[in-house]
């Protein structure tokens, strides 16, 4: 893998943060706007009294089209941006509670304070804030946006079963996201990512709210109200879906990326590239933390759901032999380089 200096990445993440945060509104107003149309192109503006106007379906209606987007978009981009905004800068708490993490005091343990501070010192970073989650399983994972935020979560397995140097290298990786800016990248990605997420699951939500509910009075053309507010589900549904996919690859593209990166940081922050082979080894023995949804495991040092073995299910079958579908590289790929430091 070719070498790119620390401030490159640094550029580079704060260029991406900024073309997602441009880029995925735009892809929502995008569905709205092609949801509109395909509403437009079969037809439907026609019961709400349109019809009278000359419309007719199976061909667009722009001023009709552009009217009604101009309506809605507004709404679209206030609420996406309320939403951004509550989970943007409640990450830390959601993660927090996600994984059941709390904050070590230095007297709980000074053997790792001091391990944090002398790679904070020798790369010139700020102290990180440290969290615990009491997993007897080996993990890691940095988070925050910004140096009042900035937090490296380890479990008590992995403080426990690895040595002085691999530990080290561990927090020398997860520093290293924290100089690279990685952290707010993937923060920003995780967030536009759930909105997709959060719009599919409440729209399944509807569905299966109305399969229950008793069939109600309707009017109007080609089924009324209840067929209209249907056909309008379905549609915004396949846009979600489409919008979700784009989306989680972008999101998983860049989380791969950003994990050599963090590897060769790591193992220069440390001095020892063979212990973080020997650490990532060790981990991915056991990675734990499997009960945490998939968009806060993308942080850990080894995603536990991608680690795979002689008899892995479907699901690890699927991302094995799809490697775009995985938010972490393979680990024997990633300890190979290492080992080649």
């Amino acid at each position: 893998m070719r070498y790119v200096g620390i401030q490159t990445q640094i550029w580079r993440n704060n260029r991406n943060t900024v073309i997602l945060l441009f880029m995925f509104p735009l892809l929502l107003l995008g569905m709205v706007l092609g949801t509109i149309m395909m509403l437009d192109w079969i037809g439907y503006f026609c019961w709400d009294g349109m019809c009278a106007q000359g419309l007719q379906a199976t061909t667009f209606h722009w001023a009709v089209i552009w009217e009604i987007f101009s309506a809605v978009a507004p709404y679209v981009i206030g609420i996406t941006a309320i939403w951004f905004i509550i989970a943007y800068f409640a990450n830390v708490s959601i993660i927090r509670h996600a994984t059941h993490a709390r904050p070590l005091e230095r007297k709980e343990n000074v053997r790792v304070y001091n391990i944090v501070e002398n790679l904070c010192i020798a790369g010139g970073i700020e102290m990180p804030k440290i969290n615990i989650v009491n997993d007897s399983s080996l993990n890691a994972f940095a988070s925050g946006i910004d140096i009042n935020s900035y937090t490296i979560t380890l479990t008590t397995g992995i403080i426990d079963k690895l040595d002085d140097a691999e530990l080290s290298a561990v927090v020398g990786h997860e520093l290293t996201h924290i100089k690279n800016r990685d952290t707010r990248l993937m923060v920003v990605c995780i967030v536009f990512v759930g909105i997709f997420s959060m719009l599919m699951n409440g729209i399944i939500r509807i569905f299966s709210s109305m399969l229950h509910e008793p069939r109600r009075s309707r009017r109007g053309k080609g089924g009324g109200i209840g067929g209209g507010i249907l056909l309008v589900l379905i549609v915004v549904l396949i846009w979600s879906i489409v919008g979700y996919f784009f989306s989680s690859l972008t999101r998983l593209a860049i989380s791969r990326k950003r994990e050599y990166v963090a590897d060769a940081g790591g193992a220069e922050l440390c001095g020892d590239p063979l212990a973080l082979a020997s650490a990532l080894r060790k981990i991915s023995d056991d990675p734990g933390l499997a009960d945490v949804q998939s968009d806060i495991a993308q942080l850990y040092v080894i995603h536990p759901d991608e680690e795979f073995d002689n008899n892995m299910g479907l699901k690890g079958w699927v991302a094995k032999a799809n490697i775009m579908f995985c938010t972490h590289p393979d680990t024997p790929e990633r300890i190979k380089l290492l080992e080649q430091f």
